[in-house]
């Protein structure tokens, strides 16, 4: 499937829904040209009632002027959130393609996020479901205190810090919100940020901007995606004042 006729699709499947943030077009992005990549790719945002359709195409990294006729390798939608809306216009990006569950099993394994996965020639369509609303889990409490207080350890490292991340966001919670932007008020954590724009923090807009802003110009992989999170959050921003 051209990339153009991939871009048709998402069209037509989402027309009428709103977008909640600006698209990020890689080729139309100066600051992007020289990102160390194969492939270029877009993002966007649709949200309606209480849920966002994150969706996300990538193509080989051709001349600006030929992506459109390139061949997409891969449209992702992620669902986050809850919108039956949502859902049913991503499911129509599905309809005629050929189901491929194996390209979800060569690429994520069984990491516990549902999916749908068809193929259109070369081009994969996958269907992610991220999210949702409703109550969770809790950690044990000393799992709880030993892993919050590696993130409030000024002497953690990075890799460390990424890793306790990574165990709190089994519960989403007020207390784990709590740490996660208490970890973000003293140093920067991408993953910290993910999971926030995931669940829909809007608290974390700020801190990611703070990181933004400190961030080395030379850094294109982290400034690509500290942008595209900042776009999430955005997106959830115009869900709630449209009363989402």
């Amino acid at each position: 499937m051209r990339l153009k006729d991939a871009q048709a699709l998402v069209d037509r499947c989402f027309a009428g829904m709103p977008e909640g943030a600006s698209r990020l077009y890689e080729p139309d992005e100066p600051r992007f040209a020289d990102r160390p990549s194969a492939v270029w790719l877009e993002y966007r945002w649709y949200v309606h009632q209480r849920g966002l359709a994150e969706v996300f195409l990538k193509w080989g990294r051709v001349s600006p002027e030929r992506s459109a006729d390139a061949e997409a390798s891969v449209v992702r939608v992620h669902l986050i959130g809850d919108s039956s809306g949502l859902f049913a216009r991503a499911k129509g990006l599905l309809e005629g393609g050929t189901p491929s569950p194996e390209r979800i099993l060569g690429l994520f394994g069984d990491d516990g996020v549902g999916r749908e996965c068809v193929s259109f020639g070369g081009t994969s369509v996958t269907l992610e479901h991220w999210v949702k609303d409703g109550p969770h889990e809790l950690l044990d409490p000393e799992r709880f205190q030993s892993l919050s207080a590696v993130l409030a350890d000024p002497e953690s490292t990075p890799e460390e810090r990424h890793e306790a991340v990574q165990r709190l966001s089994a519960e989403r919670s007020e207390r784990v919100v709590s740490a996660l932007l208490g970890l973000l008020a003293e140093r920067s954590s991408i993953m910290a940020l993910r999971v926030l724009s995931e669940w829909g923090v809007i608290q974390a807009r700020e801190p990611l901007r703070r990181a933004l802003g400190a961030l080395d110009p030379d850094n294109k992989a982290d400034l690509w995606a500290l942008t595209a999170l900042d776009r999430r959050l955005e997106a959830w921003e115009a869900m709630a004042r449209a009363g989402g």
